[in-house]
């Protein structure tokens, strides 16, 4: 079976216009982001090659939305919440119920999301660790 790559890239675009619609509403953004893990975490198995890179975007552009997180341009963070719009589609390029292909067309576009916004993926990750340390710090569970 051969993807056609520019139907992947249309329907995809039109997900990142809906994700520019559901950040306006924190709600909204919530919940999206809450049922594309929960989608994750169901089918864990069959996302394993982007399994690592998909819990950063869920982690990103939860701490985006919750307001922790801001340094990220809005362009990466809408392409990272259109990705999960587009993961949470039933019905894309290729049907999630299709049997072994049906997420092949969502980790295409879940790893061209996440090649597109690596650089600001590399700063979230950086922050985090830092985060982390500052609260081991307060807490005195660091090693220093």
């Amino acid at each position: 079976m051969k993807l056609n790559r520019q139907k992947i890239l249309d329907f995809f675009k039109k997900s990142e216009n809906r994700a520019t619609v559901i950040l306006k509403d924190k709600s909204k953004a919530n919940d999206t982001i809450k049922d594309a893990l929960g989608k994750a975490v169901t089918n864990k198995g069959d996302l394993e090659g982007v399994w690592s890179k998909m819990v950063l975007l869920f982690a990103v552009s939860k701490d985006y939305v919750n307001g922790d997180y801001t340094e990220i341009p809005k362009k990466s963070i809408i392409a990272i919440l259109g990705g999960l719009v587009y993961f949470l589609s039933p019905i894309d390029i290729v049907p999630d119920f299709v049997p072994v292909l049906g997420f092949i067309d969502d980790i295409f576009v879940l790893n061209l999301v996440y090649r597109q916004v690596l650089k600001d993926l590399e700063k979230y990750k950086d922050w985090k660790d830092a985060q982390i340390k500052i609260i081991g710090d307060v807490d005195g569970s660091s090693a220093s």
